[in-house]
């Protein structure tokens, strides 16, 4: 079975530590390395490529936005997964917009959301703790609500269950709550998220959210 290469980036050794102990025990995830600063990070990347960084956001020298916006531009197929103390719509607005694929705060994130976040940005897929879906699209209600735009789709495009899908993402809700919920296997919601993206041209769950909420899927 091919691990999934993990990188942990941090200038707290506590966290390092415990991010370390929380992997040990996981058959398909290998910790290759625990660099405390961005710059020392980039270099051992160059010689040996993980497939999921997970990096905070306040480091010394250079910063977890600078660093993920380098990592993105550099190294494409790496997957940033952002676990900071920041939580505010600021922050996280900007650590998307350089290229991470998941956010966790640190304070309300449990092993579970650890390792299930590890997993999804791994597989392609953006992951985003419940109170940070909830900044994200919050942030859209509000962008939504001042453009005089709308996109020119048609939500006859979805079935039934697509439009359902596509409602509990922006909702919020994980792969596997949605799995869960709706009594459908994790293949049959991720298809039925593909389907979405396909039609659409999506490129990130962020759009999916942007679309759902331009287009009165989820009340504003």
């Amino acid at each position: 079975m091919e691990k999934i290469k993990v990188l942990i980036v941090d200038d707290h050794q506590i966290v390092r530590d415990g991010i370390k102990s929380i992997l040990a025990d996981e058959e398909d995830i290998e910790l290759i390395g625990s660099i405390e600063s961005a710059s020392e990070a980039l270099e051992f990347i160059e010689c040996s490529l993980p497939n999921v960084v997970i990096a905070d956001l306040s480091m010394p020298n250079m910063s977890g936005i600078e660093f993920t916006e380098k990592l993105s531009n550099l190294f494409p197929s790496i997957q940033v997964l952002i676990l900071s103390m920041f939580s505010n719509e600021e922050y996280i607005t900007q650590a998307i917009q350089a290229g991470a694929k998941g956010y966790l705060p640190k304070q309300d994130s449990t092993t579970e959301l650890l390792l299930e976040a590890i997993r999804a940005v791994y597989n392609g897929d953006e992951y985003f703790s419940p109170s940070v879906s909830k900044v994200v699209m919050q942030n859209f209600v509000r962008n939504a609500k001042h453009s005089k735009n709308s996109d020119a789709i048609s939500k006859n495009q979805l079935t039934q269950r697509e439009m359902e899908i596509l409602k509990m993402y922006v909702e919020g809700f994980t792969n596997s709550e949605i799995s869960a919920n709706l009594n459908l296997s994790i293949y049959t919601v991720k298809t039925h998220k593909n389907n979405i993206m396909q039609k659409y041209n999506f490129k990130s769950t962020v759009e999916m959210i942007k679309f759902a909420i331009k287009n009165n899927i989820v009340e504003l």
